[in-house]
């Protein structure tokens, strides 16, 4: 009888605000992500995105909007899995330091990520041999085409995740 109700409190308590949250953010993600680039570039690449949506503009551009729903639908993630999983959290009673624990997340995600698009930068072109750089017809196929990009990249992730700490309670 008792585990039946704890089950059925842990029901409730994942299927929460924060949890539908982070799924409606995350399905949003991926529906910005597969109307984009692809992912990373590679997967089901949409010539249309470079052509009119800027996915390579540098610090703007659609490739910065996705940046920034990635941004909002991690911290959401973040804090859903905390309050879903107390022991497992790194977060205090103070909400100053949630705010800094978790920008530092977004912010130590958004690097990995960038690192990511760079190895697989360098693979394509170091070991795969393709030809995502002409500079006579300004062709420029990399994922991290310049370092504005990569810093854009990584502000709008962590703006994203900004947004939602000044509306979200910890």
């Amino acid at each position: 009888m008792i585990e039946k109700f704890e089950h059925n409190n842990y029901l409730k308590n994942t299927v929460s605000k924060s949890a539908i949250l982070a799924s409606v953010s995350m399905t949003v993600l991926l529906i910005a992500c597969a109307f984009g680039e692809g992912i990373s570039g590679s997967f089901g690449s949409n010539p249309s995105c470079y052509k009119y949506l800027g996915c390579t503009e540098g610090f703007f551009g659609y490739d910065a909007l996705e940046h920034l729903i990635s941004g909002i639908a991690l911290t959401l993630t973040l804090i859903w899995f905390f309050k879903t999983f107390p022991k497992y959290s790194i977060l205090s009673n103070v909400r100053w330091k949630n705010i800094l624990i978790i920008l530092s997340l977004i912010a130590l995600f958004s690097v990995m990520w960038e690192l990511a698009e760079c190895v697989h930068d360098v693979f394509r072109l170091a070991v795969l041999h393709q030809p995502l750089l002409n500079f006579k017809l300004h062709i420029n196929l990399l994922d991290q085409p310049n370092n504005l990009d990569t810093m854009g990249d990584m502000f709008f992730e962590i703006l994203g995740s900004v947004i939602v700490l000044l509306f979200v309670k910890i």
